[in-house]
């Protein structure tokens, strides 16, 4: 984990991050909807939002987020709502044992993917197999950069480089200006 991004992020959750909208995205929503209630990983669930709103739909619900402000947050969250959701701390290319015990239906990432390195993306995915349980989706939200320079941001190879069937993609912009997309991947 690079030191630097973590301090960022962190010093982020000292006053309220830009990404922390307190919004269901509506992609999130229509999965709950069309599909029944499972176990659910929310990577890189931030304060918790997504999390809350599936727990609160049924769902059995596990966050993590390299951050422990984030983590804090999202635990208050849902103990205010009583809500039982199992909130970690962990890095999530190097996930711990215990969450590979039981597949999930759905695992969400909400804009964690994107801002890793391409060694971080490779262990990421290399966890895949392992945290979903057969026909889950993983549902990706992630902004994409310019060609291939370095920095956040997904590209043409990290697409190719998914080892799930792409089973729909919706493009969108990221604050009205950067190419983004939602992406809902199965397991084969």
């Amino acid at each position: 984990m690079n030191v630097f991004r973590h301090l960022t992020f962190a010093l982020w959750y000292l006053r309220h991050p830009p990404w922390e909208s307190s919004i269901v995205p509506p992609e999130v929503e229509d999965f709950i909807r069309e599909n029944p209630p499972g176990r659910a990983l929310d990577l890189g669930c931030g304060s918790g939002t997504s999390s809350l709103r599936l727990a609160h739909a049924g769902w059995t619900v596990t966050g993590v987020d390299f951050v422990r402000r984030a983590i804090l947050l999202a635990k208050q969250k849902a103990r205010q709502a009583n809500l039982s959701i199992d909130f970690q701390v962990a890095d999530v290319t190097r996930l711990p044992d215990a969450l590979f015990t039981i597949p999930n239906d759905l695992v969400l990432d909400i804009g964690s993917f994107h801002g890793l390195s391409p060694s971080g993306k490779t262990a990421y995915l290399n966890q895949m197999d392992r945290l979903l349980a057969p026909g889950g989706t993983w549902l990706l939200y992630g902004f994409f950069k310019p060609g291939e320079r370095p920095g956040p941001g997904l590209t043409p190879s990290d697409l190719h480089s998914i080892p799930l069937q792409l089973t729909k993609r919706q493009d969108g912009l990221e604050r009205k200006t950067r190419p983004s997309a939602w992406l809902w991947f199965k397991k084969k």
